[in-house]
């Protein structure tokens, strides 16, 4: 048995690099707090309209109950988040900092971001198609995404990054390790072997899942293109047909679907690390993380918002109401919240995966394919 080799030594100052990363993502979440203060007092003030408790609002756990509820809320986790970003700043990663962190991201997620993220979110993937063929569909993408209430969702969306990113950097800088990659004092090269060996595993698992689930949405949407109805009735197709803009929108959206699918492969195949064959002046070169974890981790918290929106509408509407069809959509809908949290555990399972080298602590290993990690384990 071969002995581990030796922990490369770290660059020149370490501490003073992992310092600035800490501080930024802390400033960070300061801002972010202070900017939920300034809209909490601004709906306060009447100065802003409050725009989460729409009784339309497919989702929102403040319909009808009024204003005062969300403007009380939205105080609340910005002068929470103000206490958390302050201790902080202040250094060594206090256990109540991190579960202040913890749960404002949680609720925010659970909380602020409904289903009408995800509308956004699928009518930008198939807009450079479907924009072409229906007419004004563009226009109206854009009033949407400029509506007040589409701007607040997005805000308290990136809340849940910024929070979930400042927990992170709190926890290992109270375990001492690297804030940029995690790794700890005792990491070895055995120990990011096994690691690696593990995140593949929960991936394969996750994209099975993940994939499976969201051939759902399309299984009730593809069919319309051959007269087929799912989940309606007769009737309601006839009029849904009688526009075929509705058609193509509704055909365009699963397919997105599909797409989501194919791309969560990625995430786990060779393709994913690499770029394949068949993309003309990438082939061979190195996918950027960020390119496969930044969107795949909005849509992830998007689809969860979809699951949960579509839960709390059916026990507050009955089972069968939403878009005035059968009980078949909400099953689909909700659904989506399945796909959401798995496609976010592969996500973080491709991330730990796809860790090299750190240039700030020295730890780690070479970047390797999956095909490599199964070798290595083996």
């Amino acid at each position: 048995m071969t002995a581990s080799p030796p922990l490369p030594a770290p660059p020149a100052d370490p501490g003073h690099e992992r310092h600035d990363r800490a501080t930024a993502v802390h400033w960070a979440a300061l801002a972010w707090s202070a900017a939920a203060l300034a809209l909490g007092l601004g709906w306060l003030s009447g100065v802003l309209p409050v725009n989460v408790a729409d009784e339309d609002g497919f989702g929102s756990l403040f319909a009808g109950r009024g204003e005062a509820l969300p403007v009380v809320l939205v105080l609340a986790m910005g002068a929470v988040g103000a206490v958390c970003s302050v201790l902080m700043l202040r250094g060594g990663g206090p256990r109540a900092a991190q579960a202040g962190a913890w749960t404002l991201a949680v609720l925010l997620l659970l909380v602020f971001v409904d289903g009408n993220v995800l509308a956004l979110f699928g009518y930008t993937m198939i807009m450079p198609v479907v924009g072409w063929i229906v007419p004004g569909l563009a226009q109206i993408w854009v009033l949407a995404l400029l509506r007040p209430d589409s701007l607040t969702g997005l805000f308290f969306m990136a809340g849940v990054g910024v929070w979930v990113v400042a927990a992170l950097v709190c926890r290992r800088a109270g375990r001492h390790s690297c804030v940029l990659c995690g790794r700890g004092p005792r990491w070895s090269a055995a120990v990011e072997r096994g690691a690696r060996a593990r995140a593949l595993r929960v991936g394969r698992i996750a994209v099975a899942v993940g994939a499976v689930t969201a051939l759902v949405y399309p299984s009730v949407r593809i069919p319309w293109l051959f007269g087929v109805p799912v989940g309606m009735s007769r009737e309601d197709f006839a009029a849904i047909s009688a526009d075929p803009f509705t058609l193509v929108i509704g055909v365009g959206l699963g397919s997105a679907g599909i797409v989501g699918a194919v791309l969560m492969l990625g995430l786990v195949q060779r393709w994913g690390v690499r770029f394949p064959r068949w993309t003309a002046g990438l082939a061979g070169r190195r996918v950027p993380v960020a390119l496969a974890v930044v969107p795949a981790t909005l849509v992830a918290v998007a689809l969860v918002a979809m699951g949960r929106s579509t839960v709390t509408d059916s026990f507050a509407a009955g089972v069968g109401s939403m878009m005035s069809t059968s009980a078949v959509h909400v099953v689909v809908f909700a659904s989506m919240g399945v796909w959401g949290a798995a496609l976010g555990v592969a996500t973080a399972a491709y991330l730990v995966r796809r860790r090299s080298e750190c240039g700030r602590c020295g730890r780690g290993l070479p970047e390797a394919e999956p095909r490599d990690i199964r070798a290595a384990a083996a």
